[in-house]
């Protein structure tokens, strides 16, 4: 390459380099750096001015300096190996300026060097969780925004001597700091410096920049304009959409600004001269001046200003965006005409359809009355006005499905309009002719969009419908409000949330939030941990940077990570934020990117604002009782037996790999059984029995022992032989044996009327002990009894009703009947009835609960079977003293209600009840009480509910719809009114139910599904939280927390997880709880996944079963503290046709069952207000 004079020139000046840093190394490089130095050092710096000081014989000292990439263009060329050199040369490096000056001894190679430049910031490595929490509190200031009208809406934010004009609710301290950096945001992005660089001290004087990924040097910083927007990522409960109506009010009637490229327009001409008002009306809107909310505040004084605002309603901001350029052709071609768009003040408020009904409401709390003028498009139904009426509007309230389809219908591919008249025209893009749908939303700039729970709109690499409908949007401010971004983004809050109380300690968060952080602060990089544990933690954190990167450059639109991969200075996200395989991540990227989006205090900043009421948090630890020892022992009985009689090897083996789905759906269905199951039947037990005693014969015949056989592990034959036990024990329990036939929760009745004790029972009769029944059919007697208090004897005609009721119950399970008929050969064989061909019989300890029938409380009452009732024909009258022996086995596909995936509603009717009688207290009929269940923990879970729910509003979390069955069938016995909140219900549903259920006081109880919760609803209305189940996730549990511990609440919260002591059960929790993030992250999708956990389910060990509980009744059933009266209580005596949505608020605009027509069941409330009744599913395991 041949310099000019003036490039010579230029090389040779020194000042046009920066000097990095200096070296020592050994007379050969070679042998000092391990490559040939020789071929990186001249691409690095001109070598023949760098500085070489040999002090010694053997060593030189090396001093670099490098042409920075932004100075020296014209001359020098520079490419990406160029840079690749530099890096390798300044790992040996030296900064400091000690050394560059040769003050400090010179070290020989081998001795290391103290590189400072090419390392970068340790908090680079901190995990996301780390960084997230320990990002600064908000700090605005009215000083810092130019703008005279943001800087007064960020003023009078931050004013303590009085509200936002509009908002009726004061404000707390935080609150107003977060809504005023909102608009500071919005209004004054800030010039920062380009994440990827890092500002290095020279070791002479001054500062560079450095890129430690690319290597690049710069003498200059670069700067990018942050976003007008972010994330508002406030703790759960703290009040985010109060805090985002409060920046709507201060910002009422600000305009968007005009995106730079289309910054120069011209004015329209008017036809003529206009009036003074005319210009001035034209002058504001093109200064863009708020000219709505100085209106609004004048007239309240009582001024009138119509004329003004007519006039100003005429001119509207507006920009054009120029049509393409048309392609050369040699046809002639039409010209095009660009696209006119009209700025608008309104905020867009993007929310999911179940959290709707929130925004209204709290827009309907917190706002003075036409403080805003907010359009409602929560549905399809709503006709979508012009744009000039949407312009109208302070805000646009859309739920998520309305946006999706709306800009969906909007063609990405609009016939441009080719005519050049400003007035319609017939053109292909004004006809109508052929063009699709173009709505209104895409002809406004909008000043604002706030997307809730935003984290649901992330989907890194691809595009989902929300995205693709955000981005067909022009808004000038973009926001996500959600308190977990993604599961590393969870506020430290959480954590503490599900720690148990500590009785003494008042500060007991404060005292937990450091050590925390510490714990977590290197999560994701900690090189200690168990490899299988990191790399899971690893994938996880990779997978919440690539959604928080979705944020950034879909939605947010954050240079540069948004640049175009052509541009010149395409940055790319996975590069420098994601951490690479070895846990690695980018210097101060990743903190860079957060500190310029997310608005978030910490928690020491919150406390000096506010207190919320105290949390008090305690597992409740229940001593099993008989039937729940009989469950969790069956469960156990299958593992033992299976790992035994496989030895362990292939797949016959249950935990072999290929079994992992349904090992998965067994272990969920032994935690559920921790609360109540019955899905297991006599055929089952009998043939692990038969399956576990054959085994022992064949190795005792063929002479194998423990001791003498490769095969057994020690213990293998004991822990056959008291499998053995415990299956013989099951199946000589006559109350076992009757609740597994008939899939019934078991109740035990004292005092029941002595004529119908036998007509009801669903086991041989002991006069003295409880009555054993079923829940459905004591509902049925109970609504009988009190449907006839003003008789002489109500109970009259009660034992003829049991004998109908049970031979039902009992009828319905039975198999169809055979017939006999011959094959192609001649021979008879019986075949049951014409019906669909069913696979064989899988164990129900691997069936999933899905949907039965559309029946409903009220109809299983007459008909509890596990499968609608057939039209059977039976030889003779079934008697209803027949022994479940004698009864018959439920039909071989296992069907049985212990669990429902559709499970729609259960609402107790409230005020249309039939009048209900006192009972004469000398009566029989008042004395006949629920004395307990069959459930440990629902005998529990009723005593508390009893005593606290006429003061306190109760939320119930369970995981598996059997169990929000049998808490329904319990809750509508004792006549508590309740709710059941899952995902199977449509969102005007789910809307409604939280709505009545804050707002009301009909309902004091809702049942709600765990993995519900995690969704951004307010139920402060509750301050008891139950756990039927411990949680697996301790992040699903902490949000289900706080959607009672939240802003809002005025009671202490009390929370209550409900364990069986000392079982397998007792130990998963021990163990989740000694967990660490990176086993918890490893372990998300399956208990399985965690080692330690796995091998605590193989060697789970049997329950020890009592001798006093094998005969007495009273010994076997979890009694209740206070036995409630069965007979008289309001709750039972509802009318079969009184309409259960009477009691529910639902959305405008969405009427009530009563009011349209609709398939039977498609509501999922029943007649009465039952439950429906749920079946089970199989689920294929390999043999």
């Amino acid at each position: 390459m041949s310099f000019t004079t003036p490039h010579v020139e230029f090389l040779k000046d020194l000042r046009n380099y920066l000097p990095l840093g200096s070296f020592t190394l050994a007379s050969d490089p070679t042998l000092s750096l391990g490559y040939d130095f020789e071929e990186c050092l001249p691409k690095v710096f001109y070598s023949g001015d760098s500085s070489l000081d040999q002090r010694a014989e053997d060593l030189l000292h090396v001093r670099v300096y490098v042409l920075p990439a932004d100075v020296g263009g014209r001359y020098v060329e520079r490419s990406d190996k160029d840079w690749d050199h530099l890096k390798k040369v300044m790992k040996y490096l030296d900064g400091s300026r000690e050394a560059w000056e040769g003050t400090v001894p010179l070290k020989r190679p081998e001795d290391g060097a103290s590189p400072r430049v090419h390392e970068g910031r340790a908090e680079g490595q901190d995990s996301l969780f780390y960084i997230f929490n320990t990002l600064p509190s908000p700090s605005p200031s009215p000083f810092a925004v130019c703008c005279p009208f943001s800087s007064n809406a960020v003023a009078s934010l931050l004013d303590n001597t009085g509200r936002v004009h509009g908002l009726r609710t004061e404000l707390y301290a935080y609150q107003k700091r977060s809504a005023a950096m909102m608009v500071q945001r919005e209004a004054q992005p800030v010039r920062a410096l380009d994440p990827r660089l890092e500002e290095i001290d020279s070791p002479t004087s001054g500062k560079f920049y450095l890129d430690h990924t690319s290597g690049v040097v710069l003498r200059f910083p670069r700067y990018y304009e942050e976003a007008k927007g972010g994330i508002l990522a406030e703790t759960m409960g703290l009040g985010k959409t109060l805090i985002c109506l409060a920046a709507i009010l201060a910002t009422k009637g600000h305009w968007p600004s005009i995106p730079p490229e289309h910054s120069i327009q011209e004015h329209r001409a008017r036809p003529r001269v206009g009036s003074l008002m005319d210009m001035a009306a034209a002058a504001t809107t093109q200064n863009r001046l708020p000219w709505r909310s100085c209106l609004q505040r004048m007239s309240a004084s009582g001024e009138e200003f119509e004329n003004c605002r007519r006039a100003l309603g005429r001119y509207v901001p507006w920009y054009t965006i120029p049509a393409p350029e048309a392609r050369r052709s040699r046809r002639p071609t039409t010209s095009q005409r660009g696209k006119t768009v009209e700025l608008c003040a309104a905020t867009l408020i993007v929310v999911p359809q179940n959290l709707f009904s929130h925004w209204k409401n709290e827009i309907a709390v917190h706002t003075e009355k036409e403080a805003l003028k907010v359009l409602h498009l929560e549905n399809n139904d709503t006709v979508m006005p012009p744009a000039t009426g949407l312009q109208l509007y302070d805000m646009i309230l859309m739920s998520k499905g309305r946006l999706e389809k709306e800009m969906s219908l909007t063609s990405n591919l609009e016939s441009p309009c080719t005519c050049e008249r400003t007035e319609p025209c017939n053109c292909p893009a004004h006809s109508g002719v052929g063009v699709l749908y173009s709505s209104p939303l895409a002809d406004l700039h909008f000043l604002r969009i706030i997307v809730d729970e935003g984290h649901d709109f992330s989907s890194f690499g691809r595009k989902n419908n929300a995205v693709s409908a955000l981005q067909k949007l022009k808004v000038d401010r973009r926001w996500i409000i959600s308190g977990t971004p993604s599961s590393g983004l969870l506020g430290i809050e959480a954590s503490t949330a599900t720690l148990e109380t500590l009785s003494g300690v008042s500060d007991r968060d404060s005292l937990l939030v450091k050590d925390i952080l510490e714990t977590r602060r290197n999560s994701g990089i900690n090189l200690q941990a168990e490899p299988s544990v990191r790399k899971s933690a690893l994938q996880q954190e990779r997978k919440d940077l690539e959604k928080l990167g979705s944020i950034v450059i879909d939605f947010l639109n954050l240079q540069p990570w948004s640049n175009s991969k052509g541009a010149n200075d395409a940055a790319s996200w996975r590069l420098y934020v994601i951490p690479n395989e070895d846990g690695q991540r980018k210097p101060r990227s990743l903190a860079n990117v957060l500190e310029s989006l997310v608005v978030r205090h910490r928690v020491e900043d919150i406390e000096k604002d506010i207190r919320l009421p105290p949390l008090h948090n305690r597992t409740v630890y229940l001593e099993p009782r008989w039937h729940d020892k009989l469950s969790l022992n069956l469960f156990i009985m299958n593992l033992a037996v299976n790992a035994v009689t496989s030895e362990r090897v292939d797949q016959d083996y249950m935990f072999h790999s290929k079994n992992r789905a349904s090992l998965n759906q067994l272990i969920n269905n032994l935690r559920c059984s921790g609360f109540y199951w019955t899905a297991f039947t006599k055929e089952e037990v009998k043939k692990s029995i038969e399956v576990s005693r054959k085994y022992l014969e064949n190795k005792v015949a063929s002479g194998q022992t423990e001791e003498a056989s490769g095969d057994l592990r020690a213990g293998d034959f004991e822990l056959l032989q008291r499998a053995i036990q415990v299956g013989t024990t099951v199946l000589d329990s006559p109350s076992w044996t009757a609740f597994s036939a008939a899939h019934e929760l078991g109740l035990y009745i004292d005092d029941f009327p002595e004529e119908a004790r036998k007509a009801w029972s669903l086991t041989e009769d002991q006069p003295d002990a409880p009555l054993i029944a079923g829940a459905p059919q004591m509902s049925k007697a109970q609504k009988y009894v009190d449907s006839h208090l003003y008789a002489s004897d109500p109970a009259s005609g009660l034992g003829l009703l049991g004998k109908t009721t049970m031979d039902k119950l009992w009828q319905s399970l039975q198999p169809k009947p055979t017939k006999a008929v011959k094959d192609a050969d001649g021979n008879v064989k019986l075949q049951q009835s014409p019906q669909k061909r069913q696979n064989a019989p899988i164990p129900t300890s691997i069936q999933k609960p899905v949907a039965l029938g559309k029946r409903t409380m009220s109809r299983t009452i007459s008909n509890s079977s596990p499968s609608k009732a057939s039209s059977l024909r039976i030889d003779g009258p079934q008697h209803q003293h027949q022994s479940p022996d004698q009864r018959p086995e439920p039909l071989s596909n296992g069907q049985q209600p212990v669990g429902k995936s559709a499970l729609k509603s259960a609402l107790k009717p409230s005020s249309t009840t039939q009048p209900v009688a006192p009972i004469d207290p000398s009566s029989t009929l008042s004395k006949t009480r629920l004395s307990g269940t069959a459930s440990a923990k629902l005998s529990y879970l009723l005593d508390r509910v009893t005593v606290l729910h006429e003061s306190e509003k109760i939320l119930v979390f369970y995981e598996g719809d059997n169990i929000a069955f049998y808490i329904a069938q319990s809750l509508e016995l004792l006549g508590i009114q309740f709710l059941i909140y899952t995902g199977s219900l449509s969102a005007f549903r789910k809307s409604a139910y939280i709505t009545t259920f804050n707002t009301t006081e009909t309902f004091r109880v809702m049942l709600m599904d765990v993995h519900q919760a995690a969704h951004g609803l307010h139920i402060a209305a509750a301050s008891r939280v139950f756990f039927v189940n411990p949680v697996w996730q301790p992040t699903v549990e902490a949000q289900a927390i706080k959607r009672a511990h939240r802003i809002g609440q005025k009671r202490p919260v009390y929370v209550e997880t409900l364990v069986l002591k000392d079982t397998l059960e007792d130990r998963m929790l021990k163990r989740r709880k000694n967990m660490s993030a990176q086993e918890h992250h490893k372990a998300e999708k399956s208990l399985l996944d965690d080692h330690v956990m796995e091998q605590l389910i193989k060697d789970a060990d049997f329950i020890l079963l009592l001798p006093k509980e094998v005969h007495d009744i009273r010994k076997q059933m979890a009694p209740l503290h206070n036995p409630p009266t069965l007979f008289g209580r309001l709750g039972g005596a509802a009318i079969e046709g009184h309409d259960p949505d009477k009691d529910l608020i639902f959305p405008e605009g969405i009427p009530s069952s009563s009011n349209r027509k609709r398939k039977a069941g498609s509501s999922g409330v029943g007649v009465s207000g039952g439950l429906p009744a749920p079946k089970q599913k199989k689920v294929g395991f390999g043999s």
